[in-house]
């Protein structure tokens, strides 16, 4: 059952990536920084809450390595490390300094499993500059994971022997045995001991164990996987046909990043060094893609209602000349408000005043929607839906093939790419992803049986959900022939008060992110927007907004519990 205490992670496992805020209050008195919920969370999502394993690391870097009134952040590459260093310096009289930690190549066969040889930059600054060293980290999604922070911290700084083969068996066959949940109500040992006892075998349980040397392997399915489903109506593409070049999608170009946000990060970063010059941002985005735009580089033009009109407004101010972009930036549908911009409209400009496209489908997903045509970049968040577990931070960025871009891109990633997804977080997420087809159908039809029942509330105001905006057709024009509208579907009610007793009241998993197996509410604009309020309002966006993405739950339960909420 969902719980209703603050700080507990959702799901309730060491590298889970959603936490509990469970009242409207709660979520207040964290934007807040009020003890009473601060005090309790011990943990977050990945980006804006650093994670316990993480923080020890780098206090053990920095009292081995660090200077006194310097703090550090760890990266999981010297170049990610020296881009913090630029950032926090543009913005900061410190003395910034970097320094890179290698651990031990696998030496035996049987260590292979277990061990790999990696390398972490670590940025120090003054402590004045944490917030600007915790901003970078946020924004541009390149921190390292729970998971690896977890290893780097025993490579370095505890001792330990090398695994034999034989001890690897015995391992794999203990945390496949139903006797470690018994452990937990076991009286021998100290409750730290059988907590962490219990939390391996669910991290292993059905016999999950994570051999190291499959990871190169992993990263192969995933990139295949994300290639075929990216490229299901290839034939489709009128622009294939009429080029007959014969070149569709392949593994190749599909890059893997440690989050959705990094991938955005990076189509940004790989423009501003081919072409380099603002951008827009059509349509209300998610938080972090307009920062982004906003602090990497010369500047962003926010087009923040992404209508026919901005799109009009758009093309006057390319013809008459008074303006010259790199790149447009947009999300199908947008989050929160689900709207789809007009892809064909916008590639059409694109293709006439020389400007990339960069398309985020993490929302409608590429099961569901077929973006790819109209874009010369693809960026989607593998935390979402495409892993469903909420336990595994992730993110991918496609290029088109047929985008005249894609000679200058494609030297670009060949040269500048660094593959920075944690092997063990790819392990996670090939194994996660392999019902994404079969769960995707499955949150597709509730969402539906979800928007029926809201809709036919009459304290509601307005329910948003790409089927029934006012910009469907849009939608309909890139759907796939199998696909849906997507889980994701935010709320309005007429009356505040009648937001905040509904969200208190309904029995669900309530917290940050989307596109988890189960479903979870937030406050949204609360959430991500507290700071904005008054802003965010003006692009369309309430501040007693409530968003649902919607899991895989039964029916008839899922649709009991928002009514009784309702009542």
């Amino acid at each position: 059952m969902p719980s209703q205490e603050i700080g507990v992670p959702i799901p309730n496992i060491p590298h889970a990536v959603s936490v509990t805020l469970p009242t409207w209050a709660a979520t207040v008195g964290y934007e807040e920084g009020e003890e009473w919920v601060t005090s309790k969370m011990n943990s977050g999502y990945p980006r804006f809450f650093i994670h316990t394993t993480i923080k020890q690391l780098c206090k053990k870097i920095q009292d081995k390595y660090g200077r006194e009134g310097e703090e550090c952040l760890v990266f999981p590459s010297y170049k990610v490390a020296k881009r913090c260093r630029e950032f926090i310096k543009k913005r900061s009289g410190g003395k910034i300094r970097v320094l890179q930690l290698s651990t031990a190549e696998p030496v035996t066969e049987a260590e292979k499993s277990t061990k790999v040889g990696t390398s972490v930059g670590v940025t120090f600054f003054p402590k004045s500059d944490f917030p600007l060293a915790k901003s970078y980290w946020q924004h541009s999604g390149e921190g390292i994971s729970s998971r690896m922070g977890e290893y780097i911290n025993k490579e370095l700084f505890t001792a330990h022997r090398s695994v034999t083969k034989s001890e690897l068996q015995a391992e794999k066959i203990q945390s496949r045995s139903p006797s470690i949940i018994a452990s937990r109500s076991s009286n021998s040992g100290s409750n730290d001991d059988v907590e962490k006892e219990f939390n391996t075998f669910i991290e292993q349980k059905f016999g999950r164990v994570l051999d190291l040397k499959f990871a190169k392997e992993a990263k192969r399915a995933l990139r295949r996987r994300i290639c075929g489903k990216v490229d299901v109506s290839r034939n489709q593409i009128e622009e294939i046909e009429k080029s007959k070049r014969g070149k569709y999608l392949s593994e190749s170009d599909v890059y893997l990043f440690p989050s959705g946000m990094a991938s955005i990060f990076c189509a940004h970063h790989a423009l501003l060094n081919l072409t380099p010059g603002k951008s827009v941002c059509f349509g209300f985005p998610y938080v972090d893609t307009l920062n982004i735009l906003r602090k990497f580089g010369p500047g962003v033009h926010f087009l923040g209602l992404g209508d026919d009109e901005s799109l009009e407004k758009l093309e006057k101010d390319l013809e008459g000349g008074g303006l010259s972009i790199m790149a447009l930036f947009c999300e199908c549908p947008s989050n929160p408000l689900l709207k789809t911009p007009n892809l064909k409209k916008i590639k059409e400009l694109g293709d006439k005043y020389g400007f990339a496209i960069v398309v985020d489908e993490t929302v409608g997903n590429f099961f569901n929607i077929r973006v790819l045509p109209y874009a010369d970049m693809v960026a989607s968040s593998l935390t979402k839906v495409f892993s469903g577990d909420s336990n595994v931070l992730a993110g991918s960025l496609v290029l088109n093939p047929l985008s005249k871009f894609y000679p200058k891109l494609k030297r670009f990633f060949d040269t500048e790419y660094e593959d920075l997804l944690w092997c063990e977080d790819a392990l996670w997420l090939e194994r996660n992803s392999r019902d994404f087809v079969e769960r995707v159908h499955r949150i597709d039809r509730t969402s539906e049986k979800v928007v029926d029942l809201l809709s036919a509330c009459p304290k509601i105001s307005q329910v948003y959900y790409p089927k029934t905006s006012p910009t469907r057709h849009y939608y309909d024009e890139i759907k796939n022939q199998d696909g849906g509208y997507g889980g994701l579907i935010s709320i309005l009610f007429h009356d505040s008060k009648d937001a905040i007793k509904f969200f208190d009241a309904v029995d669900l998993h309530k917290g940050p992110s989307l596109g988890t197996n189960f479903t979870l509410a937030c406050p949204y604009a609360i959430l991500a927007h507290y700071q904005e309020l008054d802003e965010i309002q003006e692009w369309g966006v309430d501040r007693n907004l409530i968003r649902i993405s919607i899991g895989l739950e039964e029916d008839e339960d899922l649709l009991n519990r928002l009514e009784v909420a309702l009542n």
